[in-house]
């Protein structure tokens, strides 16, 4: 809403003020403002008024000499929660962005502020018209000298699926926290990236805005955090396909090596326990996946050490950002000795190398890191990039260098799912059948008497003391399209909270058309 200067703003305002509520301090600034313009500059009162205001307004007009209603483009963004994290937001441009080049020249325009609407603003804004002309003493236009038209802004098509998508937002919502990410292997499109809890973007660029920003801030689920990309967690056992590829390559162990897990070892002066207190058996690798024994990792990882590990962790995307147009993706950490060093100055411990082995310790991964791992491993160790745009270049160069391994490993990923005694046997598909691994992320410390206490892990937890929930699978096993990851905070274990939302969600893919 925009009233002409006229010889009294004081009676605009005060005529106006019957008809929409103008505060002190915006009435101050509106008078400040009309000082400094031109007779005939037009100065902004109101953006955004309401239909009952419009309608007031529109109803009396005979009465509001100098005022005029100024048609204008809104950002809406239908679909609220459900994309949130990845397109962002978009509101005024601030003095540092006003000496950006595409914007210098419409500096009242709104610009993207986070996510896809930020990482395109080059790209969908286009370019800014020109025009020469020429003005009387008072500021009026006497004629137009010259005219360059605007080009407009370029169109985007995302890989994104809303079905799934919003499927899969309506899925987490159930929960606190938690994110998944759902890959197209063969071309790399990321068909779901969705974290919760999310927030509304038109409730963002709408004004006044203070009090649903405040409410996002204060929130300690952080809301306005991209967990998919942002957020960084213990793998937990998904992390044991790494290691077992790593001893694998290594001559650490074949098929036919086993370990036998009694449900710990002691190593140095401590006792490293398998989550299956009284024991698993005898283990080997295959066996060892599918039914996730700890204590086959600890055995493994000790004569591997920890720098094999990282070497084959890096090569499967883990410790990566990737080039999907998102700020702010966390690299998470794949330990070293050298990294130790670096990081804190001390040497590193043989038994950190176990705790590492089962996706513990310092070891920290984002959720799409995991998809991508997945990805590669699914694809027989093709370097799949993932990619947020539709129809992108899809010839991922395969290496050679862990296939015999990957094969291994992937028996015993189908074991896991789809065998008895396989930790994801409950969540198995008669329709299409999946592959994965489950992974339980330990965030607080069970004490010696906790654990051999018989009913310890049945006890109810507080919320924020429950171990984190993860999953990684793909599907269909024999000629995999789809890798997935699910994470859910403090949802418990994997294979009872996350390893049952994969299998809703490669359900609901099976059923529709992609």
């Amino acid at each position: 809403m925009i009233p002409e200067k006229t010889n009294s703003i004081n009676n605009t305002l005060n005529s106006l003020s019957k008809f929409i509520t103008i505060d002190f301090s915006k009435r101050r600034k509106i008078i400040e403002l009309s000082s400094k313009v031109k007779k005939f500059q037009k100065i902004k009162i109101f953006e955004n008024i309401s239909w009952k205001e419009l309608e007031r307004i529109e109803s009396n007009k005979y009465n509001l000499q100098g005022i005029f209603i100024s048609e204008d483009y809104l950002r809406v963004y239908p679909y609220k929660e459900i994309f949130s994290h990845l397109l962002g937001y978009i509101s005024k441009p601030n003095q540092k962005e006003l000496s950006l080049p595409f914007i210098s020249k419409m500096p009242n325009l709104d610009i993207g502020k986070q996510g896809l609407e930020k990482s395109f603003n080059p790209v969908l804004v286009g370019k800014a018209g020109q025009r020469e002309i020429e003005v009387n003493s008072s500021g009026r236009v006497i004629r137009e000298i010259s005219k360059i038209e605007s080009v407009q802004g370029e169109e985007i098509h995302l890989s994104l699926d809303l079905r799934i998508q919003e499927y899969v937002v309506n899925l987490l919502n159930t929960y606190r926290a938690g994110s998944v990410n759902v890959i197209n292997i063969k071309t790399g499109e990321i068909l779901c990236m969705a974290s919760t809890p999310s927030y509304d973007p038109n409730k963002i660029i709408e004004k006044p805005n203070t009090l649903y920003w405040e409410s996002l801030l204060s929130n300690n689920l952080s809301p306005l955090t991209n967990r998919s990309i942002q957020g960084l967690y213990a793998p937990g056992s998904t992390f044991k396909m790494i290691v077992a590829i790593a001893a694998l390559k290594h001559g650490i162990i074949n098929t036919s090596s086993t370990h036998t897990c009694s449900g710990k070892i002691e190593y140095g002066d401590r006792l490293y326990h398998c989550w299956k207190t009284k024991g698993h058996g005898s283990m080997d690798i295959v066996e060892a996946i599918k039914q996730s024994c700890d204590v086959f990792f600890y055995e493994i990882s000790k004569e591997l050490g920890i720098d094999k590990i990282a070497a084959v962790a890096k090569d499967f995307g883990l410790n990566h950002t990737f080039e999907i147009s998102l700020q702010n993706q966390k690299k998470g950490i794949i330990p070293t000795k050298k990294w130790k060093k670096n990081k804190m100055g001390e040497s590193w411990y043989a038994g950190e190398t176990l705790i590492a082995g089962i996706g513990q310790g310092f070891v920290l991964t984002n959720p799409l890191q995991l998809a991508v791992m997945t990805s590669i491993i699914a694809s027989d160790g093709k370097n799949i990039k993932p990619t947020l745009i539709k129809n992108q270049n899809n010839n991922f160069e395969k290496s050679n260098k862990y296939l015999n391994e990957i094969k291994i490993i992937k028996k015993a990923l189908f074991k896991v799912v789809n065998e008895s005694r396989g930790t994801a046997y409950s969540s198995r598909l008669e329709d299409i059948k999946f592959a994965g691994k489950t992974g339980t992320s330990q965030v607080k410390r069970i004490t010696l008497s906790e654990r051999e206490s018989d009913d310890f892990r049945k006890k109810e937890q507080e919320w924020k003391n429950r171990d984190h929930a993860l999953f990684v699978g793909y599907m269909p096993h024999d000629d995999p399209k789809y890798a997935i990851s699910v994470i859910i905070e403090h949802g418990g274990s994997g294979a009872s909270t996350a390893a049952p939302i994969a299998k809703q969600i490669f359900n609901y893919i099976n059923k529709i058309e992609i």
